[in-house]
Parts: C-alpha cells; structure tokens; sequence
C-alpha cells in the first residue's frame, strides 16, 4: 500500500505542487483528454494509412482462394474498406482534424466552466463576487438541484449574464472568469491562434466547414474564399492544441497568484481544505 501511495506523489506533475486539489483535478482532466485527443488522431492517420493496402493485402494472403465465395465477400469488403481508406488520405485527413479541432474546443470550454464552478464551490469569498450578486436566481430552481451541480448552475448563469453564448473567442472565458478576478493577460499568439480555433470550429459545426463571409472577415490570413471548404493542416492542428495548452497553463498561473496574494486563505496547499 504504501508504495502505491509514492507512486501516485510521484504521478504529480510539477506544475500542481502547492496547489490544492480542487484547483488541479480539471486541468489534469484536460490535459488527459488532449493527451487522448493528440494519440488518437495519430493513431487514426496511420490505422488508415495501412488500411487503405488491405484490398493487396487480402490478395496477397492466399491468391487461389480468391475465387471461393467467402474470399470473394471478404475481398469485396477489403476493397470497400481500401476506397474509403485511400479518399481519406487524398483528403489528408481532413475529417479527422475537422472533429479533433471540435472536440479541442468543447473540452477548453469544459476546462473554464468545471474550473470556475470549482472556484465558486472552494474558494472564500467567492460568493460576494459584484457579478453573483447581480444575477436572478429562483431559488426554488437552486434548490431543487443536486448540491454538486448547484456551482455548474450558477456558473451557466453568469455566462449568460456576460454574454457568453454570443463569443465565440477567448473572451468568453476571460469575462466569466473576470466576475472572481482570474482574468488577465494572455499572450497574443495565444489569443489569436485560440480565436481562429473558435472560428473554424463554428464553420465546422453549422456550415459543414464551408468558410462564409464572416469566417473570411475574422481570419483574413486564412485566405479563404467563400464557400471553400477549410482544410485544417497538421500546423494548423498542432498549434490549436499547443495554445490550448498554453492557456489552461494561463489559468494555473493566476491560481498561484491569487493564493500567493489571498490574506483570508488558509488552506491546507495539499488538500485545499481551510
């Protein structure tokens, strides 16, 4: 038992030392699921490489029994199989990246909401923000939640009340995360790759990634014309995920400068708890 338990100090990355568990599980959660992300779009881009030389390969097994009939449905399915495998890699792989580059940006977006509600559950004070106090709860719709969902609530809340639905950018989550002081800077490579995720992920999701006029109007060095149809590159991808990445690390930073700062938290740096 006790060599599990130094197995899993040592499974701590350096980046959560100090900080308290509350404030780390989401982001250990994102970086998990984008570790998953990344190696299943790998995996996906070299399964189909191989596959699309299944129809030679079946061939190539036992050439005299391609005229059996259970080699013949076998071979007509490893055709089958080969075609669909061979237009995806013409295509370079571009559904693949479409639906990563979606997933990308829910997970973020599921990265900032989890975290804020975890804040507003934790952190004392957080329920005398200026922002919470302004909005119009009906306490019987409060009430009637689970106690772990009551924070996700009112985090849904709050991002209405700042508009979030209508962002399709980083500044949704920097307004929302504003209402308890965990706004600030972010770098500018960052912030534009991040909102050129936004943007080719909203043309992916209602316009079949079809660029439309606003597209073209946000991401001028995208060098679209209407009604083509994006192709997200591996540099395109690879950067989407890197500046994902860089800002969840945005975030962890102004945990440990709002504790640093806090003069009523004492909490236990390991557990989180006063």
């Amino acid at each position: 038992m006790s060599d599990l338990k130094v197995e899993k100090q040592r499974s701590v990355p350096d980046w959560a030392v100090g900080l308290p568990v509350w404030a780390t599980e989401d982001f250990l959660e994102f970086y998990e699921h984008l570790r998953i992300l990344l190696r299943l779009l790998d995996l996906s881009r070299q399964g189909i490489g191989v596959l699309q030389y299944m129809a030679e390969m079946a061939e190539l097994v036992n050439p005299e029994a391609v005229d059996l009939p259970e080699k013949e449905e076998e071979l007509k399915r490893a055709v089958e199989i080969s075609a669909v495998a061979k237009t995806q890699v013409n295509d370079e792989f571009s559904l693949f990246h479409d639906h990563f580059t979606v997933a990308l940006w829910s997970s973020l977006g599921a990265l900032v909401r989890s975290f804020a509600a975890a804040w507003l559950a934790n952190w004392p004070g957080a329920w005398k923000s200026e922002a919470l106090r302004k909005l119009k709860v009906r306490l019987g719709d409060y009430e009637s939640l689970d106690p772990d969902e009551r924070c996700l609530w009112v985090i849904d809340l709050l991002d209405q009340e700042t508009s979030g639905p209508l962002k399709q950018d980083v500044s949704r989550f920097e307004n929302l995360l504003e209402s308890f002081n965990l706004n600030g800077s972010v770098s500018e490579d960052c912030r534009k790759t991040l909102f050129e995720l936004s943007q080719v992920r909203h043309v992916i999701v209602h316009r079949r990634g079809k660029a439309d006029r606003k597209l073209i109007g946000a991401c001028p060095w995208l060098n679209l014309k209407a009604g083509d149809k994006i192709k997200i590159s591996p540099e395109m991808w690879r950067a989407y995920a890197r500046e994902a990445f860089v800002y969840a690390q945005h975030l962890i930073r102004r945990v440990r400068v709002a504790a640093r700062l806090s003069e009523h938290w004492n909490g236990d740096p390991k557990t989180g708890k006063p």
